[in-house]
């Protein structure tokens, strides 16, 4: 018997399903202002995707640099 039998599971918000239970939390991984780095953060996002992850919460970011809210940021 596993310890978390429902893990694995589908979960209906109503609005969507997810294929599972398992969640990504949000971080920042500092790729914003890298080389390639919006090519990069969605590489990183998408391998995740790939792996099985139910639902992915993305950091934050700035899509331009009128939008940052801080120097760098």
């Amino acid at each position: 018997m596993s310890l978390y039998p429902t893990l694995l599971s589908p979960l209906d918000l109503g609005f969507t399903t997810l294929p599972n239970r398992v969640l990504m939390g949000s971080m920042h991984i500092g790729l914003e202002e890298a080389e390639r780095g919006f090519e990069r953060m969605a590489a990183f996002y998408a391998e995740r995707a790939r792996g099985g992850v139910g639902l992915i919460v993305t950091g934050g970011i700035a899509p331009s640099e009128r939008a940052c809210s801080f120097p760098g940021g």
